[in-house]
């Protein structure tokens, strides 16, 4: 199964609630997914909007997400840590009430510490987090999310390593970070190939791909491209995707957001139909691939 959506509300949506970032998402845009943004801080969301989002969701079978604020810090002073942890339940809480997947987490920065103390504290603190959201009976799962500067904690190895050590947490493989983070290290299918290795010990049923161009420069992300703009290629990702029939999800977070969140899906549908040697395609169906 192939998802496909944008992070946040489309662009080119008029109206400007995640209700309506929704409706535009499946009815005009015709894509299944989406993930609602609680980056800029937290959002206040009545118990009449979170219904909606659930029920609409559940009858048109799209599938939501949750990115938590941006500035988290699991590795940081006890204050830091703390606010932290708050702001993620905080996400949390809302995200399980619209029934959404995921909540995606940027795990915090190395500082003063060294790789091994930064892992060990977010070891600690995540796992402090899955004790309350256990005892919560939230349902939504915490996503840990690559990221793309060298300062900041989340190569994709640290990633793997902290879902190996707590259980129910899983990692969001962020391309375009991946992509700066290796100084432009996925070029050619073998390189994404080698993603889907190291991820093999988690034994993932599916997996939540953020996909974006990115202007990097010495393994440090700058800003997020359009897709076409970067120098990241899609077409290999895609092509080990249908090949090995993986459940993935595409969140577009390209600055161009749901063009690209499109464009993502005329370039799956152009695989399926160089594959079955048909004139259409559809992104949701691989029943003749597979």
């Amino acid at each position: 199964m192939i998802r496909i959506g944008p992070a946040g509300i489309p662009l080119s949506c008029k109206g400007r609630t995640n209700k309506d970032g929704l409706v535009y998402t499946r009815e005009f845009l015709d894509l299944n997914a989406i993930e609602i943004q609680f980056v800029r801080g937290l959002y206040v969301m009545k118990d009449e909007e979170a219904q909606f989002m659930k029920d609409f969701a559940d009858i048109n079978d799209v599938e939501l997400h949750v990115h938590a604020p941006y500035y988290i810090n699991l590795a940081g002073s006890n204050e830091e840590v703390d606010l932290s942890l708050e702001k993620i339940l905080f996400s949390a809480r809302l995200a399980d009430k619209m029934g959404a997947k995921t909540v995606v987490v940027h795990p915090g920065y190395y500082g003063e510490h060294s790789a091994k103390k930064t892992m060990k504290k977010i070891v600690k603190n995540v796992k402090k987090l899955q004790s309350t959201i256990k005892k919560e009976k939230i349902k939504a799962k915490i996503g840990l999310e690559t990221m793309g500067k060298q300062k900041v904690f989340g190569s994709l190895d640290e990633i793997i390593e902290i879902c190996q050590n707590v259980k129910d947490v899983f990692p969001v493989v962020g391309l375009g970070h991946i992509h700066a983070r290796t100084n432009g290290g996925l070029k050619k299918r073998e390189d994404f190939e080698e993603i889907f290795e190291k991820l093999k010990p988690l034994k993932l049923k599916e997996y939540l791909i953020h996909m974006t161009g990115v202007l990097y420069e010495n393994g440090n992300e700058y800003y997020h491209l359009p897709i076409k703009k970067g120098d990241m290629p899609l077409a290999p990702f895609i092509e080990i995707v249908l090949d090995n029939d993986y459940d993935v999800t595409f969140i577009s977070e390209s600055p161009l957001l749901e063009h690209d969140a499109v464009y993502i899906r005329l370039q799956v549908e152009k695989a399926i139909m160089k594959r079955t040697e048909r004139e259409e395609a559809d992104y949701r169906d691989l029943s003749e691939i597979i």
